[in-house]
């Protein structure tokens, strides 16, 4: 395989990549949900620069900073676009790979230096308001600092990628997570000399992996095909919130005791059957479970942390309209199964169950919520939060689930 080839290669799955991507989030952001995300920027900026009116001087912004920025660095994947049959028509010709390899660390720089940035100068408001000497450029410079160090810490895991020790892969992200954290806390606090110093450190590491490891086996294919497939099923799950995505893939998790304690109080009946089915799949599927208790730990955190009580009101409504959207696709979570048909059960027993899974989901949160608005306000805010958040699941349930799911069926 000559060069131009393995170029030509690397092109065509980007631009195929590309173009599943540009569909997905055309239909994400012609969603509710989408207006829900620029809602919850708006207000989030809003409510934090108020909140940056109250921050005093001894805020750890530093170390706020160096924690966060030092994790996006410390986590580098490379993005390589393997797939499954590659193992049979490359794994040939890996010794030519060079091309194709360097446009995949180029491409993983670019995209993940996005986050980068965006982490940076979020935080810019809370760093100048605590140092209030340090010049704009001086954060330009942080910038330009932080990613020399993501592209050290981009070959360093590629480096380390080739080696089937998982103790490695832990020690070595370990160690470039403290390096970092460091490096960008000594810059964050105008002493650049010692971050200097870590990020030679940290080349040391790239060095040692590149010896030690890289120049001694062979790719591991089998694990770099299973990491690109689990990326790609992250976005589609992301997407899925939006619209069906048929080449989602879902593993189901055990979770014995969670499943025995919410089926032990349900009646076998058969009118019983969907809730109990969809109930087992919230619990027992990767996806539902996470993002609810996710969902519901921002929620008690920016109840926590918003000063003003209606801002609390606000974001307390906006995650629970997320936690009522997030679970309308589970409607379609049994599709591929025939045998779900053959239940001799009526149709529309299947669409009352989800409303009902919904809606006891909804319940159950705005009940949490309701005990966090005790301590964050008081007893009078946590009734006025549980009143506004009962009618609007109520209402939620009744219309706006309803024509999602119709659309969904059709």
């Amino acid at each position: 395989m000559r060069e131009m080839d393995t170029n030509q290669l690397w092109k065509e799955r980007l631009n195929s990549h590309l173009k599943m991507v540009s569909r997905y989030m055309r239909l994400i952001f012609n969603d509710h949900l989408a207006f829900a995300l620029i809602f919850f920027v708006a207000a989030f900026a809003f409510f934090y620069q108020q909140w940056l009116e109250t921050v005093p001087d001894t805020f750890p912004v530093a170390w706020i900073m160096a924690i966060l920025v030092g994790l996006l660095l410390s986590y580098s994947p490379v993005r390589t676009f393997f797939k499954e049959a590659d193992t049979v028509f490359l794994l040939s010709v890996e010794n030519r790979l060079k091309p194709y390899i360097k446009n995949s660390i180029v491409y993983s720089f670019i995209m993940q230096s996005y986050w980068i940035a965006i982490f940076i100068f979020a935080l810019s408001p809370l760093y100048f308001t605590v140092y209030k000497e340090i010049s704009s450029i001086y954060l330009l410079f942080v910038l330009v600092f932080a990613l020399v160090l993501k592209v050290a810490n981009l070959f360093a895991t590629w480096f380390i990628q080739k080696t089937r020790e998982q103790g490695l892969h832990y020690l070595d992200l370990g160690v470039r997570l403290v390096i970092n954290v460091f490096a960008l806390f000594f810059l964050a606090i105008g002493q650049p000399y010692y971050s200097f110093i870590a990020a030679l450190l940290l080349v040391g590491v790239v060095f040692l992996n590149y010896h030690n490891v890289y120049k001694k086996f062979s790719l591991p294919w089998d694990d770099l095909i299973e990491k690109e497939e689990a990326r790609l099923q992250f976005f589609y799950r992301i997407a899925n919130m939006s619209t069906d995505v048929p080449h989602l893939k879902r593993k189901p998790k055990k979770r014995h005791g969670l499943v025995r304690f919410v089926t032990s109080r349900m009646p076998l009946r058969q009118n019983q059957t969907f809730i109990y089915l969809y109930s087992i799949t919230f619990i027992r599927s990767g996806d539902y479970l996470g993002m609810y208790l996710r969902l519901m730990l921002l929620a008690v955190f920016f109840a926590f942390w918003i000063p003003a009580f209606w801002g609390k009101i606000i974001f307390a409504m906006l995650f629970l309209f997320l936690t009522g959207f997030q679970f309308i696709t589970i409607y379609n979570h049994h599709r591929s199964l025939d045998w779900i048909k053959l239940y001799p059960v009526p149709h529309v027993l299947r669409t009352k169950a989800v409303h009902q899974l919904i809606l006891v989901l909804m319940l159950l949160k705005i009940i949490v919520m309701g005990v966090v608005f005790f301590f964050a306000t008081d007893l009078m805010g946590a009734l006025i939060y549980s009143s506004l958040a009962i009618a609007f699941a109520v209402l939620f349930e009744a219309f706006y689930v309803k024509g999602r799911i119709r659309k969904l069926g059709t």
